[in-house]
């Protein structure tokens, strides 16, 4: 029988546990599904705020944080102005709403000629997220049907309480693409809305939402990241003016499961 050198083979084992441990540490780990939309730019929320909502993920519509935070940030080329950004990592967004003039109003031939430029900048791509209806619309088919590198659609709603409703277009968008889906914005209303008519949808409504929604989401797989819009204003509101959950921010807060 052939003598073990243990010392030799303790020594193998312990180098093949760091190999094994470095690469673990390596992998990023998405502590949830849910994450937030933070507009950062506007100073009023900050990393407290991510911890209070107990998201495992953010992003602030642009290509780079200032935030000094253990949650992982996902950025944005939110319209052509962010090409001069250089970056390299997993994730990173397509253009912001670029068939809404107020966003990053592009066509589909200029999205399409510097889209590349976008994909470049992460191991994976999101799709531009409209703000018409992906399916039916004509500036994402149209997008599509050009074949460009997107690894997962983005997708944007605001059309009330129906959690049926809401659970019907996201399985649209991913029979239509085949693709996985992020949800970048959700809420029943956006914030223009929220302003004119805050008490639009009761608390009840929105907690009930928000609980149906999330527990579709976490329960589906194609469904990798979604991300509450907080209206500033309103039940669709998740902090109040001095930066405290709302009843709204304490349900999202509470919603969610830990990946496993």
């Amino acid at each position: 029988m052939a003598q073990v050198n243990w010392r030799r083979a303790g020594a193998a084992l312990v180098v093949l546990g760091l190999a094994v441990w470095s690469t673990f540490a390596a992998t990023p780990r998405l502590a949830s599904k849910k994450g937030f939309g933070l507009p950062e730019r506007k100073g009023k929320l900050g990393a407290a705020h991510l911890e209070a909502l107990n998201v495992g993920w953010y992003y602030n519509w642009g290509a780079e944080s200032e935030l000094k935070s253990s949650t992982p940030f996902v950025p944005m080329i939110f319209s052509l102005k962010g090409l001069k950004h250089k970056l390299s990592g997993d994730f990173v967004l397509g253009f912001n709403e670029p068939d809404n003039a107020k966003q990053s109003d592009l066509s589909v031939k200029d999205a399409l000629s510097n889209w590349s430029i976008v994909a470049a900048k992460g191991k994976q791509v999101g799709s531009p997220a409209m703000a018409g209806n992906p399916v039916t619309g004509e500036w994402f088919p149209a997008f599509m049907k050009a074949r460009p590198k997107v690894d997962f659609v983005t997708v944007h709603w605001y059309k009330g309480v129906d959690a049926k409703h809401f659970i019907k277009d996201l399985e649209h968008v991913h029979t239509a693409y085949g693709k996985p889906v992020w949800v970048t914005e959700f809420a029943p209303q956006t914030a223009g809305s929220s302003e004119k008519d805050p008490q639009k949808f009761s608390q009840a409504e929105v907690d009930r939402f928000i609980t149906e929604v999330v527990r579709w989401m976490d329960a589906t797989p194609w469904v990798q990241r979604y991300a509450w819009h907080d209206s500033a204003v309103g039940t669709s509101a998740l902090f109040n003016d001095k930066g405290e959950l709302t009843p709204t921010g304490r349900t999202y807060a509470a919603a969610g499961q830990r990946a496993k």
